[in-house]
């Protein structure tokens, strides 16, 4: 799907989350959902191929389709939340979160003057956690790649700016750069630093079991994490009944721990990293949102 065509439906779910009341989204999603689910039989496989190695054989066919409808519609609404962010503030967010779990780690994290790294996989709704906290007060910079869609930039540009919340964009292919030392000046200023980290791009990676399948996961933030002393939080926006999310920041991981070297440090920090990953995934597999073979061939 082309740039342009992912901004013109972008702006269809703009457009709709503006002229139709939140409540009344799960009905026209249904009818959506029922449609696109039919017609794109190939995003349609490859969900399902994801969701059965994520179940490790204990999802049947009859159950994977549901669970994959399921994440279609779910991922749905997820967009059309994100289409009204700009509406979002302090005092009405509890229209869309209705609770919020573990913020006195990430209160305790800061306490220690070295920043925070919030860490997060394509799971439920991960920008809205940024937006919350930025809400409340707390110095946010979101790390990311560059939208290709020039209305999609535009948009995240406007709410970031909303929120204060600042933005470094990283361009894998030119390598290290200049981010690299933008992010380690934001920590050691004890700001958050939010990234979303269960894709690989470039060639900066380790290889980590997950899900029981060897795989390959950023290794920057883990790096990060290490030189400036920043804790690493697992932080999760989960859609719950009553179409309200749920806020869950986890304990803190450190990386600090080199008694068996280095490197080994690193990989039990990320071992730590993914299996919180594959805890709540497993436990919502219907809002993991990674519409491409996750694993290749999804067997």
């Amino acid at each position: 799907m082309s740039s342009w065509q992912i901004g013109f439906y972008l702006f269809l779910f703009w457009l709709f989350s503006n002229l139709v009341p939140r409540r009344l989204h799960r009905f026209f999603t249904a009818g959506g959902n029922q449609l696109a689910f039919s017609l794109m039989k190939k995003n349609r496989e490859v969900v399902q191929g994801n969701l059965r190695v994520i179940g490790r054989g204990k999802y049947g066919q009859k159950e994977l389709r549901k669970l994959a409808k399921r994440c279609f519609q779910n991922y749905s609404h997820k967009l059309l939340d994100y289409m009204s962010m700009h509406r979002l503030n302090l005092s009405n967010r509890w229209r869309l979160v209705e609770r919020e779990v573990g913020e006195e780690h990430l209160v305790r994290a800061l306490e220690r003057g070295k920043g925070v790294i919030c860490i997060t996989p394509h799971l439920g709704n991960w920008e809205l956690g940024g937006y919350v906290l930025a809400s409340k007060g707390y110095p946010v910079t979101i790390l990311t790649l560059r939208e290709g869609s020039r209305f999609l930039h535009r948009y995240e540009e406007r709410v970031r700016r909303r929120f204060h919340i600042h933005t470094i964009y990283i361009d894998p292919s030119q390598g290290p750069n200049l981010a690299i030392l933008e992010i380690a000046r934001t920590l050691r200023n004890n700001q958050i630093v939010a990234l979303i980290a269960d894709r690989t791009v470039g060639d900066r990676w380790i290889e980590v079991e997950f899900f029981g399948r060897p795989t390959k996961f950023p290794v920057g933030p883990a790096l990060l994490a290490r030189e400036t002393g920043a804790p690493v939080i697992p932080v999760y926006v989960i859609l719950e009944k009553g179409m309200k999310y749920w806020g869950i920041l986890e304990k803190p991981i450190h990386f600090g721990d080199s008694r068996h070297g280095e490197g080994e440090s690193l990989r039990n920090g990320m071992r730590k990293i993914v299996r919180s990953f594959e805890t709540m995934i497993s436990r919502y597999p219907d809002q993991w949102y990674n519409f491409f073979p996750y694993w290749n061939d999804g067997k």
